[in-house]
């Protein structure tokens, strides 16, 4: 029977490469470890592939390197340059500077493959933005933003009375939407009150200023917070107690098997020029490669107090639920989902037994 390899095998063969093994617990040759080398460079891969396909440092290795110098090569071509300095992968947006000094995010492969550069020397992006520039001026505000990237991007916006908000050219074009603090302010406390009884709640607030003012709300279970307006009336938000509570539920189980998650649940590999914050994990554990995403029934289906009451929101949140999807996969983290008709005391441990992490 062969001899099992455990994490000081580990240990020794990234000191045989003058580097180190940074992880605390091995559960199989091919669950993620992390890794860093003599340059100080970390990275997650698995023992087998680093023991017996004899794989090292990929930035050392000119792997990464290779990709950005690629992207700087085409964007010379066009006589311009590729400003970024860090490559994720083929979905991660770059930023590019053209002869004219417009810089502008884009992929590489449209930069490279669609052939596809400046979008403000083509006029598209100044037309764009006219467009916006004008919709604002006839609505007697502004477009203060100095960039346009796509129709689903956020503009910056400001109304007459000075407000400032963000939002696509789109809702403000089509949907005939326009300041959301002007408009809140017709509303009374008896709306708050309203709304607050179609999430079978309260509202306890005595009276109401405007969309982003800071209201006392209390939910059917008795827990009290504070939340404007337009948070519970546009974001969907409702009690931040419930909401987490099945997602805390998660995290003990999983924790109680391997420890705590990773603080960071905002990984690089999922930030783009889109979501520059980074979408979110639920509970992410890089060091073996995996992550548990805690799916309520918002995520299934179109639900109007979740989604504001726009049916759009849903798809949009479908298309970020995806993208995370793909991102994790690229990067080898395996993606595991816990959905809210699922008892998560069974369904955690079948995740982590189907991945060699526990017997």
């Amino acid at each position: 029977m062969p001899k099992r390899l455990t994490l000081d095998n580990a240990k020794e063969i990234a000191k045989h490469r003058e580097g180190e093994c940074l992880s605390r617990i091995y559960i199989n040759s091919s669950l993620h470890l992390e890794w860093r080398c003599t340059e100080g460079h970390e990275w997650t891969a698995s023992f087998s592939s680093i023991k017996y396909q004899r794989s090292w440092c990929p930035y050392c290795a000119g792997n990464i390197r290779h990709t950005l110098e690629t992207a700087k090569l085409v964007a010379f071509n066009k006589g311009g340059d590729c400003i970024s300095n860090k490559y994720i992968n083929s979905k991660s947006y770059l930023r590019w500077k053209c002869a004219r000094s417009h810089e502008w995010n884009a992929t590489l492969d449209s930069i490279n493959h669609q052939n596809s550069w400046c979008p403000y020397c083509a006029g598209q992006a100044k037309n764009t933005l006219d467009i916006a520039k004008t919709v604002a001026i006839n609505k007697g505000g502004n477009c203060i933003s100095n960039e346009y990237i796509n129709g689903s991007s956020h503009l910056r916006w400001k109304c007459a009375k000075g407000h400032e908000w963000n939002a696509t050219l789109e809702s403000v074009k089509n949907r005939d939407s326009w300041c959301p603090i002007c408009a809140g302010r017709n509303r009374t406390i008896e709306d708050m009150q309203n709304l607050a009884q179609k999430r079978n709640g309260n509202c306890l607030s005595d009276s109401y200023k405007d969309a982003h003012s800071k209201l006392i709300w209390n939910c059917s279970k008795g827990h009290i917070w504070n939340a404007t307006f337009a948070n519970v009336k546009y974001h969907g938000s409702w009690c931040p107690f419930c909401q987490n509570k099945r997602e805390n539920l998660c995290r003990e189980i999983v924790t109680n098997y391997l420890g705590p998650p990773s603080e960071n649940c905002r990984p690089d590999f999922l930030k783009t020029p889109k979501y520059s914050r980074g979408l979110q994990l639920d509970i992410f554990y890089p060091g073996y490669g995996f992550a548990i995403e805690v799916q309520g029934e918002q995520h299934e289906k179109y639900i109007e107090f979740f989604h504001g009451g726009d049916p759009n929101n849903f798809i949009k949140q479908q298309e970020r639920d995806q993208l995370k999807k793909e991102l994790c996969k690229e990067n080898w983290i395996v993606l595991r989902y816990v959905w809210y008709y699922e008892d998560p005391y069974k369904v955690i441990p079948e995740h982590l037994r189907e991945l060699g992490l526990i017997e």
